[in-house]
């Protein structure tokens, strides 16, 4: 159905309630230069002219070509009659005239695409006061978006709303483009319209109806008419927000979605800048596929495998010769877990490579010991450069030297160290660590996870606890290239079998707490010693096994280390004669 509504130019005598809507005041008389009076309805269309004695007869609309001054405005309603619509506002919305865009560049037959009409001042019937776009619930018309030429905006319909300009397109097709906005859906469709050279080709161009907040909720309840098509491509605004939603809106859509990185703010801004051509090839040919966090194409990969090889292997000292056969050290990006019995020198051990990656390196490294205080970390390691244990009252140091060696350590603000007083939960231990490594701490020693686990312990879930944060120290090794070197316990031991203070060896199992123990630590140590072994050179001689090394595979006994009792040093030494005769093994009693 096509109308003839009239363009205006006598003097505006009154504006009253329209008598064919429920407009209450776009009704303007007007009177004429002639001496008569004729009406229009600016919200609907009705018009009537001369004798005008305040009433006036239903839609009596002019044809084209009566008046010599009337405009010709297309009202093509897609199958909708308004006259039969019960919903007063939807009738009052259809009853604007359709019209180009001038400030957004939008021609007349896009605005008939998509049914944007256009509100006009009672005053010139000509000036556009604001615009109107069509909302849609479920195919049906159920109201309208307000937007004025200030951007004030207002909508009426409410609820659920479709994809602005769902109704138009196919259930199915090749490429559907989405835009963050109504214009930019406009704007889109006229540069792929217009510069397509396919015979009545409409392309497909819908947007989020209420901005990009609500983009996936949106784009969620249509998905059953959008999935229809092989490519979903959006459009979005290119700033912070824009980038989010598409962000959010990649995930729901992956597998078929693509996104285009406009060079400018928003679609409609590259169109009123002289950019539509660009836009239209972006639009086609310019859009990157969407790959989630962390897939990647393994033919873009060479760069990556080559810059891998090129990362460091920090050795264990040189005199742990089987553990660096099975190990070929320690690398970047990883957890080393620690564990041994009770009193089995887990603590000690750590001193040793803290001392070694000191020496053999130039990294900052962080020591987290929380069964001592900074204080009695700080001796320990000058009792490791001294190769005395200071500590003992029965050994004497002239304090001179304890200086020297105090400054050769710490003077050069390499090692860095937490004082434990107690209290810290997971969060507060994550903190601690982001913070040695923002500042450049290469390698990290935490002893131990267990500490901090069982001081909540009466908060409960102790094994999801332990999940939760190993899978967060994961995240963290790889996101700052670090070296973690994670102390934990083992379980108790079971009557069944020797305890591990007595020697036997432990296995990935007995580690205390969760499964994730052993499958998020890259390689796993175990220290084993029969602490009560009658012969005293055994009891302080300490078997070194490799539970797991992901980076080789290897794993097994990987020599001995035996405490000096003089030095307070560690050394490796061949199995002790004697060694297994008071020891067994896992769940196994058989004796060597």
């Amino acid at each position: 159905m096509q109308y003839s509504i009239h363009s205006r130019k006598g003097k505006v005598r009154e504006q009253i309630g329209c008598p064919a809507c429920p407009s209450s005041d776009a009704f303007t008389v007007y009177d004429q230069q002639d001496g008569t009076q004729d009406g229009y309805c600016f919200s609907c269309g009705y018009y009537t002219k001369s004798p005008y004695e305040g009433s006036v007869e239903p839609l009596a609309l002019v044809e084209s070509g009566t008046l010599d001054d009337k405009t010709a405005i297309s009202a093509h309603h897609t199958g909708l009659d308004y006259e039969s619509q019960s919903d007063d506002v939807v009738r009052e919305g259809l009853s604007h005239p359709i019209k180009s865009l001038p400030s957004r560049m939008i021609s007349e037959a896009t605005a008939l695409h998509f049914q944007v009409r256009t509100g006009v001042s009672p005053v010139d019937g000509e000036t556009p006061i604001y615009t109107l776009y069509p909302r849609y619930r479920k195919g049906e018309l159920v109201g309208f978006k307000k937007k004025t030429p200030s951007k004030e905006i207002t909508s009426t319909g409410g609820g659920e709303i479709d994809l602005f300009g769902l109704e138009l397109i196919k259930p199915t097709g090749k490429k559907l483009w989405i835009t963050e906005g109504e214009e930019d859906a406009m704007a889109l469709y006229q540069v792929l319209k217009e510069g397509s050279s396919i015979p009545d080709w409409e392309p497909p161009v819908i947007s989020i109806p209420d901005g990009c907040n609500t983009a996936v909720n949106s784009i969620t309840r249509c998905l059953d008419k959008i999935e229809g098509y092989e490519e979903i491509i959006l459009v979005f605004d290119n700033d912070t927000p824009g980038k989010q939603a598409r962000d959010d809106v990649c995930r729901i859509l992956a597998g078929k979605v693509s996104y285009v990185t406009l060079p400018l703010k928003d679609s409609n801004d590259m169109l009123l800048k002289g950019r539509g051509k660009e836009l239209k090839w972006l639009a086609l040919s310019g859009a990157k596929k969407y790959q989630p966090d962390g897939i990647l194409n393994a033919k873009d990969l060479w760069t990556k495998y080559t810059e891998s090889k090129d990362l460091p292997s920090f050795p264990y000292p040189s005199h742990m010769v089987e553990l660096n056969a099975k190990t070929y050290g320690v690398r970047p990006g990883s957890i080393v877990t620690v564990t041994a019995g009770t009193g089995s020198g887990k603590t000690q051990f750590l001193r040793e490579l803290l001392y070694h990656y000191w020496s053999t390196t130039n990294e900052k490294i962080a020591g987290m010991f929380l069964e001592e205080d900074a204080k009695d970390t700080i001796q320990g390691l000058m009792a490791l450069h001294l190769n005395k244990r200071i500590h003992l009252p029965d050994v004497h140091i002239d304090e001179d030297i304890e200086r020297n060696a105090f400054d050769s350590l710490f003077s050069a603000g390499r090692i860095s160290l937490y004082d434990y007083f107690g209290g810290m939960d997971d969060g507060s231990l994550l903190a601690k660590l982001r913070y040695f490594a923002v500042t450049g701490h290469r390698f990290i020693f935490l002893d131990h996870l267990s500490i901090i686990v069982s001081e909540y312990a009466a908060e409960g879930g102790e094994r999801e606890r332990i999940d939760t944060l190993m899978t967060k120290l994961a995240k963290f090794v790889k996101e700052f290239n670090i070296v973690l070197f994670l102390v934990v316990h083992l379980r108790k031991s079971d009557n069944s079998r020797t305890s591990f203070e007595l020697g036997t060896r432990p296995s990935l199992d007995d580690l205390r707490g969760s499964g994730s123990l052993k499958q998020l630590s890259w390689d796993v140590i175990g220290l084993s010693r029969n602490q009560q072994h009658e012969d005293q050179y055994c009891a302080n001689t300490t078997e070194v096994s490799v539970l797991k090394c992901r980076f080789t595979g290897r794993t097994g006994s990987a020599g001995y280390l035996h405490f000096d009792d003089h030095t307070g040093r560690l050394f490796t030494v061949t199995e002790p004669v004697g060694y297994r005769s008071k020891k067994t093994y896992n769940n196994s009693n058989e004796e060597f």
